[in-house]
């Protein structure tokens, strides 16, 4: 069912994308010619006033046609005043920027419905699991028991037990719990070190977890503010592209291509991988982290399409910067404009960047098929 979940909100996202360029283009009065969803031999389309909607048969993205996006392509008479490079460019820059951005617009809905109406899960003093031959386990707990107090002091929090725990090591403590309605106290030795074999007290229970919603109005400040905000989600993914990109973290990745050992934690994931984690997720009830992967997940494409390389749409933008920086120069010195940057100086640059991510998503589909990044999650 989440995969199902997940292969519908990715054709959604891409079409809300392509909605973005094509509303605010037609806002500033350009003429759209084509709205489709994915590329390559037409499978479904059907005309709506000047505009071709449709279904491509390679369902990898989407795209709107505007009339003039170049300004080199030849443009019907009829058209003239309509077409992309007549209009004012903070107008086109708008129209480029527009398809990223929905997918930060997506992120802030996702997350504040995360917060808001399924709640972030949070420990709670009830006992999940005992692990086996643990202090817990000798000294009588068991899955269901509500501790109480640890060491006489009272705990309303799982992280307080975890404190005071922390502190004990090697003393064996009281542990009050509440069982069947009934309160009862237990002595348990806690160990001198924790499973990972660092020193500090471990008692070896986990908690049950709580989805606890927030209010309306919290949630809608920690979506904006908050630690899981979209600002910190959105640095947080340009540090982690800017590690996984640079030359370090491709070694890395690459090193780890069919090697015997676990593949990278920080390195790139294709879509299929992020439909495991997904499923994982879903599967194990953690609908809020599924939510937030979402989330992270549109901060990523937006963050990726605006990077100033063609033919991204960040690519665009940063040609649009370009040339009016000249325009504006030419202006002063009183030489004719505009002054366009030709498509052709630019096309080894798209290629080689089209093959670059090409390579990268080969790579990551071929480490999620045979090393799946949902069992980083165990």
């Amino acid at each position: 069912m989440f995969v199902t979940i997940f292969i519908v909100s990715i054709v959604v996202v891409l079409m809300f994308h392509e909605f973005g360029h094509f509303a605010t283009a037609k806002l500033f009065g350009m003429k759209c010619e084509k709205f489709f969803l994915g590329f390559g031999p037409t499978l479904w389309s059907v005309q709506r006033g000047e505009t071709e909607y449709g279904v491509k048969a390679i369902p990898a993205g989407g795209f709107v046609k505007i009339v003039g996006m170049s300004a080199y392509e030849p443009v019907d008479p009829a058209d003239a005043g309509r077409t992309f490079h007549e209009r004012a460019a903070w107008k086109r820059a708008i129209v480029l920027v527009a398809g990223s951005a929905t997918h930060f617009i997506v992120a802030v809905v996702l997350l504040f419905s995360a917060l808001a109406f399924v709640g972030e899960p949070r420990a709670t003093t009830t006992i999940d699991r005992v692990t086996g031959g643990s202090p817990a386990a000798v000294a009588g707990l068991r899955p269901g028991d509500e501790i109480v107090a640890v060491d006489g002091q009272r705990v309303e929090q799982f992280e307080e037990a975890q404190r005071i725990i922390g502190a004990r090591a090697g003393k064996t403590i009281p542990i009050e719990i509440a069982r069947d309605g009934q309160r009862q106290q237990l002595s348990a030795r806690i160990s001198l070190r924790r499973p990972d074999g660092e020193p500090g007290g471990f008692l070896g229970v986990s908690p049950a977890a709580t989805n606890q919603p927030l209010p309306l109005g919290e949630a809608f400040l920690s979506t904006i503010a908050g630690e899981q905000s979209v600002f910190n989600l959105t640095w947080a993914t340009v540090q982690g592209l800017g590690d996984a990109l640079s030359p370090e973290g491709l070694a890395r990745w690459f090193a780890s291509i069919g090697g015997p050992g676990p593949r990278d934690p920080n390195g790139p994931v294709s879509l299929v991988g992020v439909g495991q984690v997904v499923n994982a997720l879903g599967s194990s009830g953690n609908v809020f982290l599924v939510f937030a992967l979402l989330a992270q997940l549109n901060i990523v494409l937006g963050t990726l399409n605006l990077l100033p390389l063609p033919p991204l749409d960040g690519g665009h933008l940063a040609i649009l910067g370009v040339e009016e920086a000249v325009n504006s120069v030419r202006r002063l010195r009183g030489k004719p404009v505009p002054w366009r940057l030709d498509p052709a100086v630019l096309t080894p640059l798209a290629l080689a960047v089209i093959l670059f991510f090409s390579v990268i998503v080969v790579t990551a589909l071929y480490a999620d098929i045979t090393n799946p990044v949902s069992e980083l999650l165990q």
